[in-house]
């Protein structure tokens, strides 16, 4: 058999991969790339379930997938793979790009941690029954400063036991206890590298936005905004209320003050003669 002949399946399969592709590229505005190193196939899946609708997946060669982008005419596209380093994955999508990531960190499941991995999340041993008999496990726990009893010929953790904290990383002993009491420590699922859109290439770390953080952020402007437009008399719907109401606390403290009488001004005058009166009664009685 020629080597052409057994070369050809190949070429074909490659062409159809980079035509699928380019068809992709020029049919939605986002495209966003994501890291496979480390990535499990069943995580894969799952977040092609959960994203139906959403996107389609692809997982491409480097070189396959620059091809395409000539073949669709976008050759800029190219920049979204210009220094990639091992697997990786892409995805298509109508989604705004920021939202895509959103939604990809939202997607990821707690699974097992493996030893040398670090801790997404504060990870408690719960006061429980752990069904386990006592033997050599106890020095495990023990090595873990876990407290335990024994108790109808069962293990007992003895109360509620932080093992690690966010970054911690979960050595090979707390790895393997983790499994046995099924307790996951670790986020797995799919992380945009490089997002692009509009022409613009988007960084990972810069997709991901803290909502609450920004959402107080976004607060904390309007409300400066606001009280700068009222110190400023800026006329707005926002701040019409806010400036009749000032307006109409300043009328009446410059009316009382100048002792101008009327049915707004008279009950305010009385009250501030009360406690000139009081202050007054309080100091002659001390003197």
């Amino acid at each position: 058999m020629s080597v052409k002949t057994v070369a050809r399946p190949a070429l074909v399969k490659k062409a159809r991969l980079v035509e699928e592709a380019a068809e992709l590229v020029r049919k939605y505005p986002v495209v966003a790339v994501f890291d496979l190193t480390g990535v499990r196939a069943n995580t894969v899946h799952e977040m092609r379930k959960k994203l139906r609708g959403v996107c389609e997946g692809r997982v491409l060669k480097k070189t396959l997938f620059v091809k395409a982008c000539r073949l669709a005419g976008k050759p800029d596209l190219e920049r979204l793979v210009a220094d990639a380093k091992g697997p990786i994955g892409f995805l298509f999508s109508n989604v705004n790009s920021f939202k895509l990531a959103l939604m990809l960190e939202k997607s990821k499941v707690p699974m097992y941690a493996k030893a040398g991995e670090k801790a997404d999340f504060e990870v408690w041993v719960p006061e429980t029954n752990t069904g386990l008999p006592p033997g050599p496990i106890l020095s495990d726990f023990g090595k873990l400063k876990i407290p335990t009893r024994i108790e109808g010929g069962q293990v007992w953790i003895a109360k509620d036991t932080l093992v690690a904290k966010k970054g911690d990383e979960i050595s090979q002993l707390l790895a393997s206890l983790l499994v046995k009491l099924d307790i996951k420590a670790v986020l797995r699922g799919i992380t945009v590298t490089r997002a692009y859109e509009d022409g613009v290439i988007i960084e990972g770390p810069d997709l991901l936005i803290d909502l609450d953080k920004a959402s107080k952020e976004l607060v904390n402007a309007f409300s400066q905004a606001l009280l700068l437009a009222v110190n400023i008399a800026y006329v707005s719907p926002e701040t019409l209320p806010t400036l009749l109401v000032k307006a109409s606390r300043e009328a009446s403290a410059l009316a009382v003050e100048a002792g101008y009488y009327s049915s707004e001004t008279v009950p305010l005058m009385i009250s501030k003669a009360v406690l000139q009166a009081t202050a007054l009664a309080k100091a002659t009685a001390s003197a």
